[in-house]
C-alpha cells in the first residue's frame, strides 16, 4: 500500500525554516557590523581636558549713546560807537573807520549808534566810544559799570573807573595854536593872519594865545610891507551858543583887516561861519577834518590831535579794562592841501612840530591857566 505525501504541510516547513536561516543571517551581520564601530571608536584618539578650550560668549554690552543737548549760545561780545546828532560827520568817519577794524582784529562785532533807550546799552557790548556832543556820558558810565566808556572830545566830565577821557583834556591847545600860527604865517603874504577862538574856556585862551606867539616865532614884528598897516596876527572870540550874526561879525572883524588866512581853535568850527569866510575869499586852517568837500578849495589843513594813532595805542587798554585814563593824542598836520601849502613849506611846518612835541620849543602859554608863563 503507497504512503501519500501532504504537499502542503511540506512546503509550510520549508518556509519556517528559510526564515529561521534569514533572521539568523540578519543577527550575524548586525553583530559584525556592531563590532567594526565599536573598534572605530576605540582607536580614535579621547582629546585631553587641558586642550579643550571652552568656547565663551561675551555677554552683549549695550554702550550707552551721548545724548545731544541744546547749549545756550552765548551773546558775542560787541564795540560801539556812539556818534549822536550834531557830531562831527568827518570825525565821526574817521573813528567808524579805525573801531571797524580794530574789531574785525579781535573777534568782536561793531555797530554805530546816533541815540540809545535811555541808559540801556546792546545785549553785550563790551566798550563803548563816545563822540561829542555829550549824550550823557557821566550818567552812562554810572548806569553800566561793566562796560568800558571811551569819551573823545567831550568837556566838563571827568574819568572813573570804568571811563577814560580824550580830546581836549588829553591834548595841549596852547600847542595847537602855536603850530597853526606858525603854518599862518609861512604860507601868508605879509603875515595878514588871524585866529577866531571860544572867549569863555581855558582851551579857547590858550589856543587864542599860542597862535599869537606861534605866527610872531616866524615873522617877528609881523609888520605888512603894504596897507593897511595892521599889528597882525589878530584874534577874535565867540562866546559859546553865539548865533550867526555874532558869527558874521567875528568873521567880519578879521576880514575888514585885510586878514587871508583864518585859524578855527576847537569849538567854533560851526559850517555857517566856514562857509562865510570861504565866500570872503579867506583860506582856512582848522583844527578838524574840512565838514564839507565845498570847503577844501580853502582849506589849508587840519592842525588837530592825532585821534586815530591814540585811538590804535589806547585799544588794548580798552579792551582789557584798563579805564580811569585821560589818553594823551600826539599833535598832526593832516588834510594838507598841496595847492594853498607846498612841500618845501609843509617840511618846514613838520620840523616846528618835532621840536614843539619834543619840548625844544616853548608856547609861551602856561597850559593849567591860559596866560602867558
Amino acid at each position: 500500500m503507497k504512503r501519500s505525501v501532504n504537499v502542503n504541510k511540506i512546503q509550510f516547513r520549508g518556509l519556517r525554516l528559510f526564515e529561521f536561516y534569514l533572521l539568523a543571517g540578519c543577527l550575524v551581520l548586525a553583530s559584525v557590523l556592531s563590532g567594526c564601530n565599536l573598534r572605530l571608536q576605540a582607536s580614535a584618539p579621547t582629546p585631553a581636558l587641558e586642550d579643550v578650550t571652552p568656547e565663551v560668549t561675551a555677554p552683549t554690552e549695550t554702550i550707552p549713546q551721548a545724548v545731544e543737548t541744546a547749549t545756550p549760545t552765548a551773546a558775542p561780545k560787541r564795540l560801539a560807537l556812539l556818534a549822536p546828532l550834531g557830531s562831527n560827520p568827518a570825525e565821526a568817519l574817521a573813528i567808524q573807520t579805525v573801531l571797524s577794524e580794530l574789531a574785525a582784529g579781535d573777534g568782536l562785532e561793531f555797530e554805530t549808534l546816533t541815540e540809545l533807550q535811555g541808559l540801556d546799552l546792546p545785549q553785550g557790548v563790551q566798550a563803548m566810544v563816545v563822540l561829542a556832543p555829550d549824550p550823557g556820558l557821566a550818567n552812562l558810565a554810572a548806569a553800566n559799570p561793566q562796560v568800558q566808556f571811551l569819551g573823545i572830545g567831550i568837556e566838563g566830565v571827568e574819568a572813573g573807573s570804568s571811563l577814560s577821557l580824550m580830546g581836549t583834556q588829553g591834548g595841549r591847545a596852547d600847542q595847537q595854536g602855536f603850530l597853526a600860527g606858525y603854518l599862518a604865517s609861512v604860507i601868508t603874504p605879509d603875515w595878514r593872519v588871524g585866529a577866531i577862538s571860544p572867549a569863555d574856556s581855558l582851551a579857547g585862551r590858550s589856543a587864542r594865545l599860542g597862535f599869537r606867539n606861534g605866527a610872531i616865532f616866524f615873522c617877528g614884528l609881523c609888520r605888512p610891507a603894504f596897507p593897511p598897516f595892521v599889528q597882525y596876527p589878530l584874534t577874535a572870540e565867540l562866546a559859546g551858543g553865539a548865533d550867526q550874526a555874532i558869527m558874521q561879525a567875528a568873521a567880519d572883524q578879521l576880514i575888514s583887516n585885510a586878514v587871508k588866512t583864518v585859524y578855527l581853535a576847537p569849538g567854533v568850527a560851526d559850517l555857517f561861519l566856514l562857509e562865510y569866510l570861504r565866500d570872503a575869499g579867506v583860506n582856512i586852517i582848522g583844527s578838524e577834518p574840512p565838514p564839507a568837500d565845498a570847503l577844501r578849495p580853502h582849506w589849508i589843513a587840519s592842525v588837530q590831535f592825532d585821534q586815530v594813532a591814540a585811538l590804535r595805542q589806547f585799544w588794548p587798554e580798552l579792551l582789557s579794562a584798563s579805564g580811569g585814563r585821560v589818553v594823551e593824542m600826539p599833535l598832526a598836520l593832516t588834510n594838507v592841501n598841496p595847492e594853498l601849502l607846498s612841500e618845501g613849506r609843509q617840511r618846514l611846518v613838520e620840523r616846528l612840530l618835532d621840536d614843539l612835541s619834543s619840548g625844544y620849543i616853548d608856547t609861551g602859554v602856561n597850559p593849567e591857566t591860559g596866560e602867558p608863563r
